[in-house]
């Protein structure tokens, strides 16, 4: 009866220590999958947003057609641009149709992008631009909200930067959504060239992103978000992803801090679809972004 007895509390203890394991397992498993989905939602919306300003510049410089940098297909225009100047305004429309269209930098978009600028005062330091959407869509997600782009000159190394603040949501095929609202500062590093005052885009350009802000992630979390000056997002028009730079977000229910690193702040940069998301505890892990 005693060995009887031993064997039983031997047993119950391994069935304890095992839902013990299984459950600390799973809780570890929930995390990762939470904190590297989080990072993913947020690659997703930065470079939404980012290549709708890349695509605007391009379009008004070159107003005819998008047979331009992030957008040409095989040579023929993946888009038309249209140009109505009544009302003081300049207000671009950037339409890609009502099918998707596959542009040089591998992303399908339909739809509109639309924006709004004072007559004659693209490059006009202080000036304001307005980019909305209408029926937007880049690789199926659809793109709302209103993204307000002032353009401030050149910086103290003579590149031209902007002030920029978004406020939209990026709805999955599925119906889940991102939300957010940004301050953004965007520069462009390289690639450019400036005749007198104005910026004018080159080859190979490159421009890099900071700000701050909040994000409403895919799981109905808020979170915020950090993107430092000494380590910014780094992009170029012809790659999916950042190229560099690291995002910081804190999940505002636990107040844990993650990481997102997407490379060496260091020229030259590469093109690649992985970063390293740092969890709240130090484990590491790549992620392939969508």
């Amino acid at each position: 009866m005693h060995k009887l007895k031993t064997l039983l509390c031997i047993s119950t203890a391994a069935i304890t220590m095992s839902a013990f394991i299984f459950t600390v397992s799973c809780k570890k498993s929930a995390t990762t999958a939470e904190s590297t989905a989080t990072a993913s939602d947020q690659a997703v919306a930065e470079k939404s947003y980012s290549d709708a300003q890349t695509i605007s510049e391009n379009a008004v410089a070159t107003p005819t057609s998008m047979n331009f940098r992030t957008t040409k297909i095989s040579g023929m225009p993946c888009a038309t641009v249209t140009s109505d100047t009544s009302g003081g305004n300049t207000v671009v429309t950037i339409n890609f149709g009502s099918t998707d269209c596959t542009c040089r930098d591998g992303r399908t978009r339909r739809g509109e992008i639309i924006v709004t600028y004072p007559t004659g005062q693209w490059f006009t330091s202080g000036a304001t631009r307005t980019i909305t959407f209408s029926n937007y869509f880049q690789d199926d997600n659809q793109i709302t909200g209103t993204k307000t782009v002032t353009y401030e000159g050149l910086n103290s190394s003579g590149q031209p930067y902007f002030d920029v603040t978004i406020s939209g949501t990026v709805t999955y095929p599925g119906g889940k959504t991102i939300s957010v609202n940004w301050t953004r500062t965007r520069t462009w590093l390289s690639g450019f060239t400036i005749s007198g005052t104005t910026p004018e885009w080159s080859v190979n350009l490159e421009y890099s992103v900071s700000g701050n802000g909040t994000m409403t992630n895919s799981a109905g979390q808020s979170v915020d978000v950090t993107i430092a000056a000494a380590t910014p997002l780094v992009y170029s028009p012809t790659c999916k992803w950042a190229e560099a730079g690291t995002i910081s977000y804190t999940l505002v229910s636990d107040g844990k801090t993650r990481s997102v690193n997407f490379g060496a702040n260091t020229a030259p940069y590469t093109c690649h679809d992985t970063a390293v998301v740092t969890l709240a505890n130090g484990t590491q892990k790549t992620i392939t972004l969508p």
